[in-house]
């Protein structure tokens, strides 16, 4: 199990990082300021940090703070969007050296894993070495994947799915919160809850948010897609399972059905927050929306439960870690954007929690986490069953194998979809699946 640990966290809440500045000879486009009472001249070392979130959420504040602090290194933040368009710029940039980021998060393993083998990403072992940064102590060595037995990012934000619960319509069913509780529970309690017009669960359609996704990932943490063997796994009776109980929601109405959800691209927040669906499937990223009242006004708090799993005993997490910070192999400031790396895991990404990004530093105390999540938002958000969510012990998927990934992904939708439109049965998509997936993962061997 990878595990959290209580620590020092609320100390270092107050706690200001005083870094050495870097010499006057670094390269690149540096400023200068004159020094008062005509000292020499102190060259200004200006790095470029590119991430999807936007200013107004946490970056604004982070940045602000460093360089308040850190006269000498400055950071310019540049928001690019977490989309397909703006991947592309992130990679066009990085490839051309034009207007290139210093400092760069990639957001899920695809963006990472390309751009790592693209050769755009720094090793990192000799700057955390030279730093005496412990990425066991504060990050754990196994929660990091190596590029050819090399670190090329460190992780800076702990994603956890769970499910978000109208605390109402459980009030009115009198119903308990679930603490642990598997996928047919899920199911069952989607009954109880529907009424109508407010359909009892929310899945988002898709790829990524495929029950049976998450009922194999749950039988499997690691790999979940492949076998001891490198072939599909996506014939495993786990995928089957899943793919079931999600064709029951729609066809028992206690789903809006999968078509109607792609077609009118319905999103898990506003389905729970306009009361059309008791229960969605999202996480730590959704927090935000669960705050912002203005522009979901509601009469109703929300309450947190755990992933379901695919059976008990487990509790595996389809989350993990994410935000992953790189150093671009073309910087010309390595040493100093390490520096703000290594300041912002262990203390500037502070201003990022109530937007609901949980740190990956081991040493955070959940309790201050929650707190600083929740805000001044106490009678819409229940505090209790968040802190409990946030403290589980999880075991995380992994991914390491990525063959033929992007093409696994859209053949697990493309065939599912099938099942879900009555086009073919259980057994036939995943059949389906897993020859095409073979198919695939055969060709990108060649």
């Amino acid at each position: 199990m990878k595990k959290w640990h209580k620590g020092t966290f609320a100390a270092m809440l107050a706690a200001t990082l005083a870094i050495t500045g870097c010499s006057a000879g670094a390269g690149g486009s540096n400023t200068e300021n004159n020094a008062a009472g005509g000292a020499a001249d102190n060259k200004v070392v200006t790095l470029k940090l590119w991430g999807a979130v936007p200013e107004e959420n946490g970056p604004k504040a982070v940045v602000d703070k460093w360089n308040a602090a850190n006269p000498d290194i400055q950071v310019e933040y540049v928001r690019y969007i977490n989309d397909d368009s703006g991947n592309t710029k992130l990679d066009t940039a990085l490839m051309t050296k034009s207007d290139a980021p210093d400092i760069f998060f990639s957001y899920g393993e695809n963006n990472l894993f390309r751009r790592e083998n693209a050769n755009m990403t720094e090793p990192l072992d000799e700057l955390i070495a030279k730093n005496n940064f412990d990425v066991e102590g504060i990050i754990g060595e196994e929660n990091l994947i190596k590029y050819q037995d090399q670190i090329h990012y460190l992780p800076a934000y702990k994603n956890i799915d769970f499910v978000v619960l109208n605390k109402k319509a459980l009030d009115e069913a009198g119903v308990q919160t679930p603490t642990s509780w598997t996928w047919d529970e899920f199911a069952a309690l989607a009954g109880k809850l529907n009424n109508g017009t407010r359909k009892g669960a929310f899945v988002t359609p898709g790829a990524d948010m495929l029950i049976g996704k998450f009922t194999l990932v749950s039988a499997q943490p690691k790999d979940a897609f492949y076998t001891e063997d490198g072939l599909s796994n996506l014939d495993h009776p786990a995928m089957k399972k899943g793919l079931e109980i999600q064709k029951a929601l729609y066809d028992n109405g206690v789903m809006v059905g999968w078509g109607e959800a792609l077609a009118n691209k319905l999103d898990p927040a506003n389905e729970l927050l306009t009361g059309k669906a008791a229960m969605v499937y999202g996480g730590a990223w959704m927090m935000r929306s669960l705050k912002d009242t203005s522009k979901w006004p509601r009469d109703f708090a929300v309450a947190f439960a755990p992933a379901p799993q695919y059976e008990l005993g487990t509790n595996v997490n389809n989350g993990g870690m994410n935000d992953f910070m790189s150093i671009n192999k073309n910087s010309q400031h390595k040493e100093e954007a390490f520096k703000f790396i290594a300041w912002y895991l262990q203390e500037g990404n502070i201003d990022m929690i109530p937007g609901g990004r949980i740190p990956t530093n081991k040493q955070a105390d959940f309790d201050q986490v929650t707190q600083m999540i929740v805000g001044d938002a106490k009678d819409i958000i229940d505090e209790e069953s968040l802190a409990y969510v946030l403290r589980g012990d999880y075991t995380f998927a992994v991914r390491e194998n990525a063959t033929a990934f992007p093409q696994i992904t859209n053949i697990t939708k493309e065939e599912a979809e099938k099942y879900f439109m009555g086009q073919q049965t259980a057994d036939e998509a995943a059949a389906a699946m897993k020859k095409r997936a073979d198919q695939a993962i055969e060709a990108e061997r060649k």
